[in-house]
């Protein structure tokens, strides 16, 4: 155990010093890699709100059975309600009746419609069906439209199917921008330990000519690798961490409406936290050491 932490107390100040020497290199890819995760952490941001605003606009997502004003009786109402229950990915069924239809007319078209009031109420009773996803709309409208007693439905049309389309690809395009990126710093790692080791050959033959062991050698350059991400990845972490709860108060919690509801900083810092420096320090770790090895591999 103590032969292992001296090894690794000589393969980190190894590994400082190689940052040392190269501090130009290091820093130039330090910098790289931060601008990258920076831009990662951006796009993971929009990605875990679109994810968010999709799920909250597929939870509000309704269809508006309207029944025939004709339609009263107790049993045709429960019969009526099974048959929409029936219905593969229906989720739930709410009664609405007349009179809290009149209810939400008169606030969502004026005051205008208090008159119908009372026994003059020409409206019929209703359900709102909630349903699994916003993609089963359309089938689940089509169905409840063919039972008998319902007079409309109504759920949103191709507005709606078009708003969750759009939020799904617009998702797909941050995905795909992530993973550019991490390719993008999974190079510039690579390509910065590869720099330094033909620029410490000398060592490196030194070190292989006394006996020592690959893995000997390797590690220096890993740990360096890593030390350069890590310190890339903890510089846009800290500035995501001190912009978004800012920028969530400045907008109090949404965007325009309750439906584009904000991540909580919290939330946000949790996942870029383990994204980044997770991230990070895979990428450090395995570009130093698949450098490192390809370079042993030649000069064997």
């Amino acid at each position: 155990m103590k032969r292992q932490l001296i090894l690794l107390g000589y393969e980190i100040k190894y590994a400082w010093l190689g940052i040392r020497r190269h501090f130009l290199l290091s820093l130039s890819a330090l910098s790289a890699v931060a601008i990258a995760l920076l831009l990662v952490g951006i796009f993971l941001i929009a990605g875990l709100h679109i994810e968010h605003f999709s799920n909250n606009v597929e939870d509000e997502l309704l269809i508006h059975v309207v029944l025939d004003p004709s339609v009263v009786d107790q049993s045709e109402l429960d019969s009526i309600r099974t048959k929409i229950q029936e219905i593969p990915n229906v989720v739930q069924v709410d009664f609405s009746s007349k009179e809290e239809e009149l209810q939400l007319m008169i606030k969502e078209k004026g005051e205008a419609f208090a008159m119908y009031e009372g026994e003059q109420n020409p409206l019929g009773n209703a359900f709102f069906v909630s349903v699994a996803h916003g993609d089963d709309l359309s089938a689940v409208n089509s169905q409840i439209d063919m039972i008998q007693g319902v007079s409309s439905t109504a759920y949103g049309g191709i507005s709606v199917r078009e708003l969750v389309e759009m939020l799904k690809k617009v998702r797909t395009f941050a995905a795909i921008g992530i993973a550019l990126l991490l390719v993008l710093s999974f190079y510039l790692i690579y390509n910065t330990i590869r720099t330094t080791i033909y620029s410490r050959s000398d060592d490196i033959i030194i070190m292989r000519q006394v006996g020592a062991e690959n893995s000997f050698v390797k590690r220096p350059f890993e740990i360096e690798g890593l030390m350069i991400s890590l310190c890339g990845a903890l510089l846009p972490f800290m500035l995501i961490w001190w912009i978004y709860p800012k920028f969530y108060e400045t907008m109090n919690g949404r965007l325009f409406a309750s439906v584009f509801e904000l991540i909580k900083p919290n939330t946000i810092a949790l996942w870029c936290f383990g994204l980044m420096i997770g991230t990070a320090a895979i990428i450090g770790i395995l570009a130093s050491f698949l450098a490192v090895t390809k370079y042993l591999k030649v000069k064997r």
